[in-house]
């Protein structure tokens, strides 16, 4: 990492008043060295910190981006990128997002992974054993800027862009359907928002939480029991519509539900 500490925490500072606000802040990226992922990463984590010291939230789980491959060479890197989901990130099923909580939400569908143990090996055996089901999800997209994502930097930066997860109504043990083939449809008020196949997760959701499991064991924070794990958006990221129900089905794990409230 090329850029000092009191850098890293005045921009980790920044980005927790500003989704604690809800509000916007300048892109990360012209103050960091080009292409500087580890400076991404730092202020990331001192940015989950924060919460978790100034509004007592906990680590339950994290999220894997990035995992599409034309995605990745549209902003210029070859691996997915990770954040942090904390507990009050959480959602079930039929849940009302107000949307004044959120400066642009985007929505997208994905399939998530509870850990029955800890995995502390990045291998595919190792991974699987610990799975203790997948569910139907919705990752809550949200960004600190006040345009386009911009650089790959400033989705790091501000961890990967996740504000949420909604979890769906269904608990599959892992192995019971063959990821790579399952076929996602989300819908909002009864209109397609976007559609995608399973494999389009590198080849298999389950090597995102493979990549995630090498990662998090390389920088000392493997993954836990109990974490939810978001594998990556099987469709398209796209704008979440006001005042409809959005459901996103996929087939052999069911559906969730989660509506944007701009009353809320």
């Amino acid at each position: 990492m090329s850029v000092d500490q009191e850098t890293v925490d005045r921009i980790a500072c920044e980005l927790f008043e500003a989704k604690r606000d809800v509000r916007t802040v300048p892109y990360v990226s012209p103050r960091l060295p080009e292409g500087d992922l580890d400076a991404a990463y730092a202020i990331s984590a001192e940015f989950a910190a924060l919460r978790e010291r100034e509004l007592g939230v906990r680590r339950v789980g994290r999220k894997v981006g990035l995992t599409n491959p034309l995605v990745q060479r549209r902003v210029g890197i070859d691996e997915p990128d990770y954040g942090v989901i904390h507990d009050d990130m959480v959602h079930a099923s039929g849940v009302r997002l107000a949307l004044s909580r959120y400066n642009r939400l985007l929505i997208e569908a994905e399939v998530a992974f509870v850990l029955k143990s800890d995995v502390l090996e990045a291998t595919r055996e190792a991974v699987e054993a610990a799975i203790g089901y997948v569910t139907p999800a919705f990752e809550v997209v949200d960004f600190r800027y006040g345009g386009p994502v911009g650089q790959i930097v400033d989705t790091i930066a501000d961890n990967a862009g996740c504000s949420g997860v909604v979890l769906g109504e269904e608990r599959h043990p892992y192995g019971e359907v063959d990821l790579t083939e399952v076929e996602m449809v989300i819908t909002g008020g009864g209109a397609e928002i976007t559609r995608g196949v399973g494999s389009n997760v590198l080849g298999d959701p389950v090597n995102a939480v493979i990549w995630l499991a090498g990662t998090a064991i390389r920088t000392g924070e493997p993954l836990r029991a109990g974490e939810v794990l978001l594998s990556g958006s099987i469709g398209h990221i796209e704008p979440w519509p006001a005042d409809v129900e959005c459901v996103a089905s996929i087939t052999g794990l069911g559906r969730v539900v989660a509506t944007a409230d701009s009353k809320g």
